[in-house]
């Protein structure tokens, strides 16, 4: 292992000559020598500086120490580092603005169980945060701070046994078999695009699909053989998932040109909505909201509750919680179990087992006698 400096070019820009587990690289130190010798001797000072905090940092990987210029960063600066890298909608960068409030020039090597206490509570207090987004926030600083552990930053995770912020349970907004009824029986209004958003929410309730795997749904996503059935990658978590359709879905999807062999098959790259993604201008909400009018429904639900309906259905006829799970396609048993919680059969059993009282029963009231020796004559 070996660090050294090299000045190359016409421009004299200075480099790090970087030898490392059997290999070479050259890093630009980003400037060159000045034509002055006070110059000179500054830059040289500079890349000799900065040579040795290189040849530092090799070091503490090569014998699984503790980084001694990264972990001099504040925590502000290695977040925004590692943010840059994720897409701008994820819980690390939105939370960005939240960690440089309450952190400020705190250092990466100082963060300690009181600091990430105090950022929980911080979150809290912030009347923007409902109690799930400040969860969010308080677990992409945790993730931020695992991470500095495997680049040896710091030698553990402060936030390993800290509290956690506790999100209040919602119920699930999900359509009864009446309800999906009457959505199918209303009648569309606006074109093509509301009869699509028309089939593709009904399809969510009969096979679970998200509204981003309906979006992106394509021939080439449906098999025949030996049952229907969609066979798709999970646009959200990347989880294959297989799902037998049972006659409505498959009605849904039938254009008459999947299986009839007298008829040309469809390429496997066509989409089964293509109004859904036709522009980004598209809105799939106002049909759904729409068509839930035209229903009768009054109360309010987004495409989700499809998926949600779907749950709730095959769980209230199965009560098998692992093969529902794994036709959502959970990665985690225990966020198909929600679902359970708001049907629960053997619930429902024990309050009907309970027995029952009377009560408007009228009671005879007995008067007991006077004791002589308590009445004045």
């Amino acid at each position: 292992m070996g660090v050294k400096i090299r000045v190359r070019g016409a421009g004299k820009y200075f480099y790090l000559d970087i030898h490392y587990r059997g290999t070479r690289k050259l890093e630009s130190l980003g400037f060159s020598l000045p034509g002055d010798k006070a110059g000179q001797k500054e830059a040289w000072r500079l890349a000799e500086e900065i040579r040795t905090k290189r040849e530092l940092q090799l070091a503490s990987g090569r014998f699984q120490l503790l980084d001694p210029v990264a972990s001099r960063k504040t925590i502000t600066k290695y977040a925004e580092e590692i943010a840059a890298q994720y897409d701008k909608k994820m819980h690390l960068p939105k939370s960005l603005k939240y960690l440089k409030a309450y952190a400020g020039e705190i250092y990466v090597g100082d963060v300690d169980e009181i600091f990430v206490d105090g950022y929980r509570a911080f979150l809290l207090s912030q009347e923007a945060l409902g109690p799930a987004t400040a969860s969010h926030y308080l677990d992409a600083l945790k993730a931020l701070l695992s991470r500095a552990v495997r680049e040896r930053l710091i030698d553990h995770n402060p936030s390993k046994g800290t509290k956690k912020i506790r999100i209040p349970k919602k119920a699930k907004p999900y359509l009864t078999i009446k309800e999906i009824q009457q959505m199918a029986d209303a009648q569309t209004e606006g074109g093509e695009l509301s009869v699509q958003c028309k089939k593709g929410f009904l399809l969510t309730c009969f096979t679970g699909l998200r509204l981003s795997d309906i979006k992106n749904l394509c021939y080439g996503n449906i098999r025949r053989d030996p049952v229907p059935a969609i066979v798709k990658q999970q646009n959200k978590t990347g989880e294959l998932v297989s799902i037998p359709l049972c006659p409505t879905a498959w009605k849904l999807i039938d254009d008459r040109r999947i299986h009839p062999e007298w008829m040309i098959n469809p390429r496997p790259d066509e989409l089964v909505f293509p109004r859904l993604t036709a522009s980004k201008a598209v809105n799939v909400h106002q049909p759904l909201i729409a068509l839930r009018k035209k229903a009768g429904i009054d109360h309010a639900f987004g495409w989700h509750a499809g998926r949600h309906s779907f749950a709730m259905m095959t769980l209230e006829a199965s009560g098998d919680l692992y093969a529902v799970s794994r036709l959502l396609g959970h990665n985690n048993i225990q966020m198909t179990t929600v679902y359970l919680q708001l049907i629960d059969p053997r619930a429902r059993e024990i309050m009907a087992s309970l027995p029952e009282i009377e009560l408007d029963r009228k009671v005879e009231i007995i008067k007991m006698p006077m004791r002589a020796e308590g009445i004045n004559a």
